[in-house]
């Protein structure tokens, strides 16, 4: 189990690395040993900086009876269409859709449902206000019954309170299709992932007797990747849950054996704290290979909502390499020093495939002949972050030994724990979000809720536009 530990690379950190300049001293980490000891109190007993529930932390340990459930509805829903349509937003599709970007073939949706194991395709909305999106998805489903199970189609609709705009919108639509399509069994292909006794979406559920699953009370959305939130649709592609669990796990047990500064997490935290408190607070995590694209963009919602408020708090920015060096990487090799970079690293690739000679050598490629592409791309990576330390620009490196659901579960706990703690060492909560509420407002104002109708006449009010600035 320990060769599958994932492991924190931070000697591009270091001052001696990338200068006093720039670089993160013993003495500053040092510092903080206090504070994460008392962050790590609070913690192992279940508290947070404003009594908001840390359920998150728990869920490694879920029964098993739960996750053969999960596995149970997953195979059901695979057998009744070949199209999954998983709806919701932001910590409702990150999370599900890091994981199976991560862990199934690329070009899945592509193959044919044997090459699928018999697992269908996955399709993702209710994720933006998009008319053309959702033009291009009912174009794809049937509008009356089909004769064949290729061209049926299945939802999970996830929301807690059931009144997120974009998904109940997109389920709206969806599901008169489905009534369209499927007439008075259509409930059996909709499973609610939602709260387990309240809100719009449950009250829904248990009128039309779609199966429910819920989002436990003490887990907030951004931090719900390994409920049925993250599990199901996973689960529905083929992907191995119960892996993912014990990764988490299996970190969750490292971490309660080790002093904060030797803890993956707590020092991934500290590092990126004393970083942006040193003006460093632009936060790039680089995937290297596409595969953990998805996990860098569900890193950047879980840090912009967690910790960006009160004026403060990292931006954060996701990037896939080699491909962005031709892009993001001129700026931060030769941009503001305001940025760190976290690299997530793959080190081995069970399916690497080896470059072939070529007897003209046309191309000039034929030095690289016998080498791998996972030789290579690692090859680039070190090449990369040593031309940035020379020139004195901090990096960072979180290293799978390799890609699987072991090792990605142990990655996003490490980076939930993490945001956690950082939040706690910003004197901020991070569990909250009372930003996202102020845009909401006033667009439920101009569409006309009763309720926001202060919002729209505040709206109304607003000073004129000036012609002036219209060109």
């Amino acid at each position: 189990m320990a060769e599958m530990d994932i492991r924190l690379d931070y000697h591009y950190m270091s001052p001696e690395a990338v200068g006093a300049a720039a670089g993160i001293s013993r003495e500053s980490l040092a510092a903080l040993e206090e504070p994460l000891r008392n962050v790590q109190q609070l913690i192992q007993e279940r508290q947070s900086a404003n009594s908001d529930p840390l359920g998150f932390l728990d869920l490694p340990y879920q029964p098993v009876t739960e996750i053969s459930r999960l596995e149970k509805i997953a195979d059901s829903l695979a057998a009744l269409g070949d199209r999954h349509i998983v709806l919701g937003i932001g910590g409702s599709y990150l999370g599900a859709k890091a994981v199976i970007d991560a862990l199934t073939d690329p070009f899945r949706n592509e193959r044919s449902r044997r090459e699928r194991q018999g697992r269908p395709r996955i399709a993702f909305e209710g994720n933006n206000l998009d008319p053309a999106a959702m033009q291009a998805l009912l174009s794809l489903l049937p509008t009356e019954q089909p004769d064949d199970l290729d061209r049926d189609f299945t939802l999970n609709v996830i929301s807690k309170s059931g009144t997120t705009l974009e998904t109940a919108l997109a389920f709206r639509i969806l599901r008169q299709r489905m009534l369209q399509v499927y007439g008075p069994t259509y409930a059996k292909r909709i499973v609610a992932t939602t709260d387990a006794k309240r809100g719009l979406l449950y009250q829904q559920a248990v009128s039309e007797n779609f199966e429910h699953l819920v989002i436990p009370d003490d887990v907030g959305g951004r931090f719900s990747v390994l409920t049925p939130v993250g599990l199901l649709p996973a689960a529905v592609a083929g992907v191995d849950i119960s892996g993912l669990l014990a990764g988490a796990r299996r970190l969750a047990e490292r971490m309660r054996q080790l002093a904060p500064l030797q803890n993956p997490a707590y020092l991934y935290a500290a590092l990126q704290y004393l970083s942006a408190r040193g003006g460093r607070n632009i936060s790039v995590m680089v995937s290297w290979g596409k595969a953990l694209e998805g996990v860098a963009m569900w890193y950047d919602q879980l840090c912009a909502e967690s910790l960006g408020k009160e004026g403060g708090g990292r931006i954060p920015i996701s990037a896939v390499n080699t491909r962005d060096l031709h892009a993001r990487g001129q700026q931060l090799q030769q941009g503001p020093r305001n940025a760190v970079i976290t690299n997530l690293a793959i080190d081995r690739h069970p399916d690497d495939l080896a470059v072939p000679c070529d007897e003209g050598n046309s191309d000039q490629l034929n030095y690289v002949a016998g080498k791998t592409l996972g030789q290579i791309l690692q090859r680039a990576r070190e090449a990369t972050l040593y031309a940035y330390a020379r020139d004195g620009r901090p990096s960072l490196t979180i290293h799978l030994p390799e890609l699987n659901a072991f090792t990605l579960g142990q990655l996003f706990y490490l980076l939930e724990v993490a945001t956690l703690v950082e939040g706690h060492l910003c004197r901020i909560n991070p569990l909250d979000q009372p930003g996202v509420e102020d845009y909401k407002s006033f667009m439920f104002g101009l569409l006309g809720r009763p309720d926001k109708a202060h919002y729209l006449k505040e709206f109304a009010e607003r000073p004129a536009a000036d012609p002036a600035f219209v060109i």
